[in-house]
């Protein structure tokens, strides 16, 4: 392209397009033309413009074959007249250029800009607490069902097709939603399975709801303590939490036959999820009955006792 050439500008200026009768649609992509050229418009916008419409097309056609009569009977207006009709070919040449393959530069775009997409993506999440499932089990925990979403809070499992795009994107994606969702697990298998292969995971986990129970709950509740951005808890407990025994308790009971059954005191991993800090909320609740048998209201509400004393819980107002 001539730097030398004239701007559309400059021929609105001469009151060119009026004289030399060009169309509204030869007008238009002039214009976007020369956005092209100072570098406002990337060269496929621009053939999009002319893919529009077969009219887009006939429109500079047109125009060709109007500069073409007016150098012919007026040769004052050769210079102009050749502007524009190199203008148009150009225009042409990026309507025939066979788009690219590679796709829009998403990663391109500011980090602020890519969170923006990740939240409307995000959009047909209509629950605030996702189900963390492998995709293999790797325990004889009892798993989550999908519970009757009339009568019950929803719990959703999502389809985490962007994390498949690239690592970038991948990273990114999880990072949003550890951070913007409660994450439930079914057991501490896969809690502590998930914090131990997940760095993403770790570093960005905010709220977090778990089924305690199983033969890990002592490592996966020292792993969650090293999590610096959680800040709300809600533990699940069931018959099953104590199916597993502090090694204290299991050596106690070798020699004392007639203890009573274990309670949740003596439940693997006690001491473990006593030593996290920095909540600003925990809970305890029951969990579903489809997964495992209850325990009674009195045991959930003196372990919630429990635990919002142990772990300084900064009550927000």
């Amino acid at each position: 392209m001539s730097s030398s050439r004239a701007t559309f500008y400059a021929h609105q200026t001469l009151n060119l397009h009026a004289r030399y009768g060009l169309s509204d649609n030869a007008k238009k992509l002039l214009r976007a033309h020369d956005h092209w050229r100072m570098g406002g418009l990337e060269r496929d916008q621009l053939g999009r413009l002319v893919r529009m419409s077969p009219d887009m097309r006939k429109s500079i056609t047109d125009t060709i074959t109007k500069c073409a009569e007016i150098m012919r009977k007026k040769p004052a207006e050769v210079k102009n007249c050749i502007d524009i009709i190199q203008a148009c070919t150009e225009i042409l040449d990026a309507a025939d250029k066979p788009p690219d393959l590679e796709g829009f530069p998403f990663l391109k775009l500011p980090a602020e800009l890519r969170q923006n997409v990740y939240r409307w993506y995000a959009t047909k999440i209509v629950a605030s607490t996702l189900v963390a499932y492998p995709n293999e089990p790797n325990c004889d925990c009892g798993k989550w069902t999908p519970p009757n979403p009339s009568t019950l809070p929803a719990i959703h499992r999502v389809d985490m097709a962007l994390a498949r795009t690239c690592s970038q994107i991948k990273t990114e994606y999880l990072e949003f939603l550890y951070h913007k969702y409660t994450l439930y697990f079914d057991c501490s298998c896969e809690l502590s399975k998930g914090l131990k292969s997940n760095p993403n995971l770790r570093a960005s986990l905010r709220s977090i709801k778990v089924h305690w129970t199983g033969p890990v709950s002592d490592k996966a509740f020292s792993r969650l303590a090293k999590c610096q951005e959680l800040r709300h808890l809600d533990i699940a407990i069931s018959k099953s939490t104590t199916n597993f025994e502090t090694p204290r308790e299991k050596e106690m009971r070798r020699y004392f036959h007639s203890m009573k059954p274990a309670r949740l005191a003596d439940a693997l991993g006690i001491d473990e999820l006593l030593s996290i800090r920095g909540l600003t909320s925990v809970c305890v609740s029951h969990v579903n009955g489809r997964q495992s048998t209850k325990r009674t209201d009195e045991e959930r509400a003196n372990l919630q006792g429990l635990l919002k004393f142990k772990l300084r819980v900064l009550e927000l107002d």
